[in-house]
């Protein structure tokens, strides 16, 4: 699961209006998770009798949903899917060729601009400098996690560096305190021996730099972070790519060897990092990215918790996020879905949910199909291990098989398509995402709404109260009510 808060955000989004024959309202809450990666649309007239109403789950970050609640609108209206002899074809072409838009240079600079808002602005040099990062993140992927610690964190028996090593420890998953304790005592007693030396080396040499003076002295000036946050940082950064250690105690002439299968290892990742940038052809799905329930947890100071080992690479939008999309138009006495993901919308007529979009999920019989045909496997309930859905706008790091079209991908955006006259007995519709419906089945939402909707309450009260009536109490749970929420409702009666 996602990183989650101490506390939930409840503060609400709304959007509230009316149009012929009915009103409407939104709301969004953030609840548990870290960030709100929600979008959505409620758009009156976008074409003369046609209203559209649409809720768009990103995960990966808020790119692509954003993103897609800004364009689309004008995209389909573009289309004149209304003139379309088969509108649902229309539609499903449609939503393959703006998954095809998102990918278009001039989207990704936007995306890249969305992902971007609200940090800090980067300065001359930046991109050097992040390109001389990962150039040592990748060589030092070889040196073992003492050493790095004793460069970066002031040495495995000082306090940063002492703390940094439990954590490692601890995170590396070992059941034995004793193994964990002789590896600190071997790690420390390594380094007072090094000590010796460099004490003797100081001696010797009496041009030394005083490294930590010159630290002290540049953060006086401004130039660079503070001593143990920079120390932190870097550690940190490093940490998160180095190799683990499997066993305790190892002979020095082990730990060469090692140290030499390491190094071979990471260059071959380094060689998979700069293959991944200049082409396009290949694919090796990242276990790290593309999760709809994870993010990454601010660490702060020296005792920042559990070390994240693994590593990632970096992170590009619209390849590494995504939404789902979950379309409701409405006009001409019908309703048209067209739904990609695992958002829902329902229709209420005389009290009863009518399910007006299917959920779509890697585990479902034709999605399976699509994804093992697309050379992608499923574990867990996740494609390649990673997302927890099958089709969705952006995410393109999944469509990378160029023998088939963007609609056969692993993941894909061709929506399905429901279409449903309306009728006199016809109440509201409901469209939310999954945030809800992991809590409530269609029939409860539409018992929960028909009941406050009859004591007179407005759509965007009904909204408000379902939000916190589907939020959890803690996060102690499978996850459940712990998501954020966006939701909607058009009451035909009021």
């Amino acid at each position: 699961m996602g990183a989650y808060l101490n506390r939930p955000v409840v503060e609400k989004e709304k959007e509230e209006g009316s149009g012929d024959k009915f009103s409407y309202a939104c709301t969004t809450m953030q609840g548990w998770r870290a960030s709100q990666e929600d979008a959505h649309n409620c758009v009156v007239d976008l074409h003369p009798e046609w209203h559209m109403f649409a809720v768009y789950d990103g995960h990966g970050g808020t790119e692509v949903s954003k993103f897609t609640s800004a364009k689309l609108p004008g995209f389909l209206k573009e289309r004149k899917f209304w003139e379309s002899e088969d509108i649902g074809e229309c539609l499903q072409k449609a939503f393959v060729d703006f998954d095809d838009f998102i990918r278009a240079e001039d989207s990704m600079k936007l995306l890249k601009e969305i992902a971007n808002e609200g940090k800090p602005r980067r300065t001359p040099g930046d991109d050097a400098q992040d390109e001389a990062d990962r150039i040592d993140t990748i060589e030092e992927s070889a040196i073992p996690i003492t050493e790095l610690l004793k460069q970066y964190g002031g040495g495995v028996g000082g306090g940063l560096g002492k703390n940094l090593l439990r954590a490692f420890l601890q995170n590396r998953g070992d059941d034995s305190d004793s193994d964990e304790d002789e590896e600190m005592d071997e790690a420390e007693g390594e380094e007072e021996e090094e000590a010796e030396e460099e004490d003797q080396e100081k001696k010797e040499n009496k041009d030394d730099v005083d490294v930590e003076a010159d630290i002290q002295k540049d953060a006086e000036k401004g130039d660079v972070e503070g001593e143990e946050e920079k120390k932190t940082k870097k550690v940190q950064k490093r940490c998160s790519k180095s190799p683990i250690q499997s066993e305790a105690k190892k002979s020095k002439s082990d730990e060469s060897e090692d140290a030499k299968a390491s190094s071979s290892s990471g260059q071959e990742k380094g060689a998979e990092v700069e293959d991944e940038e200049s082409s396009d052809n290949d694919f090796v799905a990242d276990e790290d990215a593309e999760d709809e329930d994870q993010s990454d947890e601010e660490m702060e100071g020296p005792d920042f918790g559990q070390l994240m080992l693994g590593g990632g690479g970096i992170e590009v939008p619209g390849e590494d996020s995504g939404t789902t999309a979950c379309v409701v138009l409405v006009g001409n006495d019908k309703v048209i879905v067209a739904n990609a993901g695992d958002s829902r919308a329902i229709l209420c007529r005389a009290g009863k949910a009518i399910d007006l979009s299917v959920d779509h999920k890697p585990e479902d019989d034709v999605e399976t199909k699509r994804i093992h045909a697309a050379g992608g496997t499923i574990e867990d309930g996740r494609v390649n291990g990673g997302l927890n859905l099958s089709r969705a706008f952006g995410d393109h790091a999944y469509k990378k098989n160029h023998a088939l079209h963007l609609k056969d991908q692993m993941i894909t955006a061709h929506p399905d398509i429901k279409i449903e006259s309306l009728t006199p007995e016809d109440e509201f519709l409901v469209v939310a995402c999954d945030g809800i419906w992991n809590s409530m089945e269609s029939q409860q939402v539409a018992d929960f709404v028909s009941k406050l909707l009859a004591e007179g309450k407005t759509c965007a009260e009904v909204c408000d109260a379902l939000c916190d009536a589907c939020l959890a109490e803690s996060t102690e749970g499978d996850g459940t009510g712990c998501d954020n929420m966006t939701v909607i409702c058009t009451n035909f009666k009021r």
